[in-house]
């Protein structure tokens, strides 16, 4: 069950106490987060402080009664549940509850039962209402308006991190309505606008982009074509043939090699109706040949670097690039891996406390540097991305006064006797970091676990709720709720629980106090709910265990 926040409000604070101990007592609703208010003044406080499921309300109050109240409910909490609990049997105040949004009505002569049984029915219609086709049918809408920036936002997660970052499939595409096959070879195609004019200004350039997008796929639409805007100069535009065979048959390789002489002449138009139309310079580089989903993200890379190297004046070029394991020129030689998206899967494995991917990313920038200059840039290319972590962490003084790590060799590669050597030191440096990081993060999480417990302990009789709790530690407080029971393995009403049995033990052993002062010593308005809760935790009634403790 979800945690839900459940507010008693009547103006006779005996019934409020009651009500809230006995929903205190009822082990299935142990998720359930109570408050209690003594008006409706009081109440309305509670709302604006914090988001309130359900409120457990009487109708006949002083100043603002029930019904107004509900009024106010509604304003600030839509989908709040609200039963109203009164002594006066009235069908005029029952009709105008339901009209007004009340999910149920119960008599205070009733008893305890049909409260708990409306509290739960009130449960299950907010657990019901997230199922609801109703608001699942508006998630949708608000999912397709959005599609267009989510697809494009997955294929630049594709182009930077490749496949078994985004978890590549043939219903992941068509969930995003993209063209492609998930199986199929692409052709890939990157086009850049050389220049700007000055008169363009920033929010400008988005729109070009979308209308240079437009042109290209129009033109290019006897192909499924995918494209993607990468920033505000750059579009990659991922093209298959129509008809999807079987790999390796001739028909495959002649109806690819028909694309790419449509796609390559296609791309000509392009260029010059964006020189026409749009008087905006634009370059474009298309593969040469046929490439596989796993290549994609490193084929684009080399075309993008060849496009900034570039040839001429650099403006309106039409280039090709090959693809593929052997590089055509100095341009496409180097890592297999672009270093900006290695450079990242690193920082966010190391952020993330991952020490396997961090060394994963480590291993995979010195892939393919057997050249000296290779093998130096990938070394400080990682080096400098760690130092950049320790400064940003703030813990360079610690690491020094450690000895564990030296920043001075970590910075000179020629203190590595091999190039093995200089690769584990560096793997090592990033297992430390993340090590050290989560247990910076295990030790603030204890903090607060123990701030929490002492808070409880010290002030076992006032508010305990997750509200007044979570602003001790300055957390929200459903995520408080499981990052307690994460550290702890039980849930904080447990704890409340049983330091409330704790004291209440020790005050019947140690003292003359009366069975009321003991249970308002440690929270309990009411001393038949305490009675009720000690014989349900300690077996036996409160008035017993100091009789048999005097023994």
């Amino acid at each position: 069950m979800r945690m839900y926040r459940l507010l008693i409000v009547d103006d006779e604070p005996y019934t409020v106490d009651g009500l809230y101990e006995m929903l205190l007592q009822e082990t299935d609703l142990l998720e359930l987060d109570l408050y209690k208010a003594y008006s409706a003044n009081e109440a309305i406080e509670w709302l604006n402080r914090v988001k309130i499921d359900i409120v457990l309300s009487d109708i006949r109050m002083p100043g603002m009664d029930g019904l107004q109240l509900q009024r106010q409910i509604k304003a600030t909490w839509p989908r709040c549940r609200v039963i109203f609990l009164t002594g006066m049997n009235e069908m005029t105040y029952v009709q105008q509850a339901m009209r007004d949004g009340s999910i149920d009505y119960i008599l205070k002569t009733e008893g305890d039962e049909p409260i708990l049984r409306s509290v739960r029915s009130a449960i299950e219609a907010l657990e019901e209402e997230l199922k609801n086709d109703r608001y699942l049918q508006h998630a949708k809408a608000r999912i397709q308006h959005a599609l267009p920036g989510l697809r494009n936002a997955w294929f630049m997660q594709l182009l930077q991190h490749g496949i078994d970052h985004v978890g590549l499939s043939q219903s992941r595409l068509t969930e995003m309505e993209s063209p492609l096959d998930s199986v199929a070879p692409l052709l890939p195609v990157v086009a850049r606008v050389d220049r700007w004019p000055e008169h363009i200004t920033g929010t400008d350039r988005p729109l070009l982009l979308f209308a240079i997008e437009n042109i290209a796929l129009e033109m290019l639409a006897e192909v499924s074509t995918q494209s993607v805007i990468i920033d505000d100069s750059y579009l990659m535009l991922m093209v298959q043939t129509q008809q999807h065979l079987e790999e390796g048959s001739h028909t495959e390789e002649g109806d690819q090699a028909g694309a790419i002489r449509f796609v390559q002449g296609m791309l000509e138009t392009v260029q010059s109706t964006c020189t026409q139309l749009l008087q905006l310079p634009v370059s474009v580089i298309c593969g040469r040949t046929f490439v596989s989903w796993d290549q994609i993200a490193d084929t684009y890379f080399r075309m993008r670097q060849k496009l900034v190297l570039g040839v001429g004046k650099g403006e309106n070029m039409m280039l090709l690039t090959g693809t593929g394991g052997v590089s055509e020129d100095n341009v496409d030689s180097g890592t297999t891996m672009m270093p900006s998206r290695l450079r990242e899967q690193l920082d966010v494995a190391l952020e993330s406390g991952r020490s396997e991917e961090a060394c994963a990313a480590i291993n995979a920038c010195f892939a393919n540097t057997c050249e000296y200059a290779r093998y130096l840039e990938a070394y400080y290319t990682v080096a400098n991305q760690l130092i950049g972590l320790i400064n940003r962490w703030g813990w360079a003084d610690q690491l020094e006064l450690g000895g564990e790590i030296r920043l001075e060799q970590l910075m000179h590669v020629r203190g590595h006797s091999s190039r093995e050597q200089a690769v584990e030191y560096l793997r090592f440096v990033a297992e430390r970091l993340v090590s050290i990081k989560q247990g910076a993060q295990d030790e603030r999480t204890q903090r607060i676990v123990e701030k929490i417990n002492r808070y409880i302990r010290e002030r076992i009789g006032g508010d305990l709720s997750l509200t007044a709790l979570a602003e001790v530690v300055y957390l929200n407080p459903a995520y408080l709720s499981v990052l307690y029971k994460q550290t702890t393995g039980q849930n904080i009403s447990e704890y409340i629980i049983s330091v409330r049995l704790e004291n209440a033990k020790d005050l019947l052993q140690g003292s003359q106090y009366k069975i009321h002062e003991v249970a308002a010593a440690i929270g309990f308005d009411n001393a038949g709910y305490f009675t009720r809760f000690f014989r349900k935790n300690a077996g036996i009634g409160p008035q017993e265990y100091r009789d048999q403790a005097s023994l």
